[in-house]
């Protein structure tokens, strides 16, 4: 079983990095250039809003091995590109405070509600479809987030 576990993480991995790396070689440039960092912003959500839906109907590991696959490899390529971006118009101390305010205070923060929506869905037995669903969900307040965000950024004059 140790071994399956190891060999399953490890091709994920694998598929991560290199499709990351793809994405971030060949795509991401040509994304900015075809449709703005503004525009950029909803290609994960919309990614994820489609990954998860399609985990929801249909529940099964070889589907939620490649939506995360694709939606992990997004993260770390066009995402956090686009957050790094987001960046450029502030001032260095803007910079400084909001970065350090966002990597250790927000992402750990995300990090506990997560596993208290883990723990919460376990105790209900709410299963595979359920984490689901409960992501399409918060897919949608993400999809609306990132319209405030590009409204703001788009306001800034940028």
């Amino acid at each position: 079983m140790q071994s399956f576990i190891g060999q399953f993480y490890g091709g994920f991995f694998r598929w991560v990095n290199l499709l990351g790396v793809l994405i971030q070689t060949f795509a991401v440039s040509r994304i900015f250039q075809l449709i703005g960092v503004r525009g950029a912003l909803f290609v994960l959500p919309s990614l994820a809003m489609v990954s998860y839906s399609v985990m929801a109907v249909a529940p099964v590991l070889a589907v939620v091995r490649g939506a995360k696959i694709l939606e992990n490899s997004t993260d770390y390529s066009l995402q956090n590109t686009i957050r790094q971006t987001l960046f450029l118009p502030t001032s260095r101390d803007e910079k400084y405070k909001a970065k350090a305010a966002i990597d250790t205070f927000f992402v750990r923060l995300g990090d506990v509600l997560q596993a208290g929506i883990v723990k919460l869905g376990s105790e209900l037995s709410i299963g595979l479809a359920g984490f689901a669903w409960f992501n399409v969900a918060l897919t949608a307040v993400w999809l609306g987030l990132a319209t405030i965000l590009s409204r703001q950024h788009r306001r800034m004059g940028f």
